[in-house]
């Protein structure tokens, strides 16, 4: 039972440190496209 519920804090872990970058990315980087550069859309 121990394991289930350290694997779901885990996941719930993980999801919320996704999450977070995804709302607030690092405003040094700026914007970065997958094509090779950098493109203001």
């Amino acid at each position: 039972m121990a394991i289930g519920i350290a694997i779901i804090v885990v996941y719930a872990l993980m999801v919320g440190i996704l999450v977070f970058r995804y709302d607030h990315p690092n405003p040094r980087r700026g914007k970065i496209s997958g094509r090779g550069g950098d493109f203001s859309e």
